[in-house]
């Protein structure tokens, strides 16, 4: 028996799973997978504000974010196109070491454009940023569902779900705490060092069994088949426009309302400090309640009802930020909201 296996033995029996290799890596995978979204949210949102622009050009960057939304286009030509000169390490590490590239490449970029040489380039820099952190998901999901075996599939969600909250707020801390001393440039390449963790599991983990060997593309037409046949099907079914717009319009209001509360606290005179704190810190803590409570009113509602009361209170939510902008500065009513 190794060291590890007698690790593991140690441990509660609920805990236990949560031990397991392929489950750490789903959490590590998740990681790096939350941190490009907060790059191109409220990061950049406090550092446009802090920098003078106006609000109306500031929220228009939430159009970045539509790229996430459209990540099943080019889904498809990921999973067939092998790497030349890297297939012997495999299709999936393969494609997981250059999206972490290209993640890390982005947020420097991002970065190192100044907004006051022109929003053009900025804006540009944060569609980049949304397209390699949307190929980064995508590449990121992939594997972690092959390297899941079926049994570990929920606990593997989770761990991701959890990794995910836990990059994206570590990111966001980070670029703030580190703008208030060496400026946005330094913030946002501190962060690239959370590209790392998903790079680092493919590496360790190496290449996994695929539950559906899919054949390499062999050309451009073959591609075009594999990208458009999956949303012909999809559409000849019924419901499917209902599907495709719930999906694209039910979390507009909330991404719309965290981009313009980082305009808010600038506006109430939150230091980037009291931000991580109060807003990024406390906020943390209560996303990881949110997935637990959210699990256990999911397996007693059903799914319908649960999304309906999750729509609910994040209208609510949005309510309490209201509530703070009518109070004024005060760091109580922001961990609150």
């Amino acid at each position: 028996m190794t060291i590890s296996a007698t690790w593991r033995d140690r441990l509660p029996s609920v805990v236990r799973p949560y031990a397991e290799p392929a489950a750490l890596a789903a959490l590590a995978l998740g990681v790096s997978s939350g941190f490009p979204y907060a790059m191109i949210g409220a990061t950049l949102t406090t550092r446009l504000a802090q920098d003078g622009i106006d609000k109306r050009s500031v929220t228009a960057f939430s159009l970045a974010f539509l790229v996430y939304n459209f990540k099943f286009l080019w889904a498809p030509a990921i999973d067939r196109l092998r790497l030349p000169g890297l297939s012997r390490f495999g299709q999936r590490v393969t494609w997981l070491w250059l999206s972490s590239l290209l993640a890390i490449a982005a947020v420097c970029f991002l970065g190192s454009v100044r907004p006051e040489h022109g929003l053009g380039v900025v804006a540009l820099a944060a569609v980049l940023m949304g397209v390699a952190g949307a190929t980064f998901d995508i590449v990121i999901d992939a594997y972690r569902i092959e390297l899941l075996e079926p049994h570990q599939l929920g606990v593997g969600s989770g761990m991701s779900q959890y990794g995910w909250r836990i990059g994206s707020v570590l990111a966001a801390a980070l670029a703030l705490l580190v703008s208030a001393r060496l400026g946005w440039s330094a913030a946002y390449a501190s962060c690239a060092i959370f590209a790392l963790p998903a790079a680092l599991t493919g590496l360790l983990m190496g290449e996994p069994t695929r539950r559906q060997a899919v054949a390499p593309s062999r050309g451009w037409g073959e591609l075009y088949d594999a990208v458009a046949g999956p949303l012909v099907e999809f559409f000849r079914r019924r419901g499917a426009f209902l599907v495709l717009l719930f999906v694209l319009l039910h979390k507009i209001g909330d991404t719309l309302a965290n981009l313009t509360l980082r305009l808010l606290l600038n506006d109430l005179g939150f230091s980037n400090e009291e931000i991580a704190t109060y807003d990024v810190g406390f906020g943390f803590f209560a996303y990881l309640a949110g997935i637990f409570i959210g699990g256990i009113v999911y397996a007693r509602l059903s799914l319908q009802r649960s999304v309906m009361l999750s729509l609910v209170l994040m209208a609510i939510s949005n309510l309490s930020f209201a509530l703070l902008a009518t109070a004024g500065h005060s760091n109580a009513l922001l961990a609150g909201a």
